[in-house]
């Protein structure tokens, strides 16, 4: 009954709690906005990150890395590293860069792989590998002890995402760099490696471009919204779990053009990266382009040349410059943390 004496003391009861819980969710959104607010005024990069972690990955002759195409970080703040074009291994290294193992090696057998392309850490810590001419994602356990393997009943695609229920998203830049067309670019598979569907079709924009790139495109924040970019085109797409899109968000900058003159290289953008403090980092020409998740611009134009290969919670990697590590040995990973 409205008003009764029972249900005043159940309220009395509960209203500390659900003051806490006003409160928290008042504390988080003035906390962002005056995060958002510093951002704004941000000049350089160390108004927005701080240095974490400079780390020299070791190199021996069973772990020479050529081009990183994708990396994860581990439960542990371990280092792995897919380096699926060239020298076709996943390499495991500590938070100190000493190298510990190859996941598994080459071959066709269980938990071997042929192109692994790109790697992932699932919620529990399982680590998931793409092998694109093996047409198969292997999963291993926190140990690195292979599990099982998906196959792919339909090919499977280049770069390999999950969310935070580990459903699988793959993504592609191009589906056929002979032929451009406007075919999707994310597809989303079940356990038995069948494709439920697929979303985010190429930009028309980027159709004349006389260039392919196989570079990963998209990234999902701890919602489980999608955020895509496609490598030839400076536009993010922010999608629903089920690919319907939410946003489009992009701005005009002379950081980007569409360069469609045949043997000329274009301008290749890299991201989206998403951080759990709410921001989507773009990458274009060496220089961030950041934006909240609602696709509102926050601060661009800040120079920063180190090519970014992940983000995890509140902090990016990122690969040094060519002209700032060690060309006779492997990569530098340089870590940097959002610093409001």
């Amino acid at each position: 009954m409205r008003g009764s004496p029972d249900s005043a003391l159940k309220f009395v009861r509960f209203a500390p709690f659900i003051v806490c819980l006003v409160f928290l969710a008042i504390a988080r959104d003035v906390s962002f906005d005056q995060a958002r607010k510093l951002l704004v005024s941000a000049k350089k990069v160390e108004d927005i990150f701080e240095k974490v972690s400079d780390v020299q990955l070791e190199l021996l002759p069973e772990c020479a890395i050529s081009f990183i195409t994708d990396m994860a970080i581990d439960t542990e703040g371990r280092y792995l590293i897919a380096d699926g074009w060239q020298s076709r291994g996943v390499y495991i290294f500590s938070r100190e860069g000493k190298f510990i193992r190859e996941l598994n090696r080459r071959g066709q057998g269980p938990g071997e792989y042929q192109t692994p392309v790109s790697i992932a850490v699932g919620a529990n810590g399982d680590v998931w590998v793409a092998d694109i001419s093996g047409n198969r994602i292997s999963v291993y356990d926190k140990e690195w002890k292979f599990k099982h393997a998906i196959l792919g009943q339909t090919r499977i695609l280049y770069f390999l995402h999950l969310n935070s229920k580990d459903e699988i998203y793959m993504y592609r830049s191009q589906a056929n760099p002979m032929k451009p067309d406007t075919s999707d670019t994310i597809f989303r598979y079940d356990r038995d490696g069948r494709k439920i569907s697929s979303f985010a079709p190429f930009p028309e924009e980027a159709l004349k471009v006389k260039f392919w790139t196989g570079n990963d495109g998209m990234d999902i924040d701890k919602d489980d919204f999608i955020y895509e970019m496609n490598p030839l085109f400076y536009r993010i797409r922010k999608f629903a779990p089920d690919g319907s899109q939410v946003a489009s968000f992009a701005r005009t900058t002379k950081l980007f053009r569409i360069v469609t003159k045949e043997g000329v290289p274009p301008l290749i953008v890299n991201g989206p990266f998403c951080l759990e403090r709410g921001f989507i980092i773009a990458q274009v020409n060496k220089h961030l382009e950041i934006y909240d998740t609602g696709g509102h611009f926050v601060v661009g134009e800040i120079p920063f040349s180190p090519r970014i290969i992940e983000s995890r919670e509140n902090c990016v990697y990122a690969e040094a410059a060519d002209d700032d590590t060690n060309q006779e040995g492997n990569p530098r990973i340089l870590a940097y943390r959002l610093i409001h």
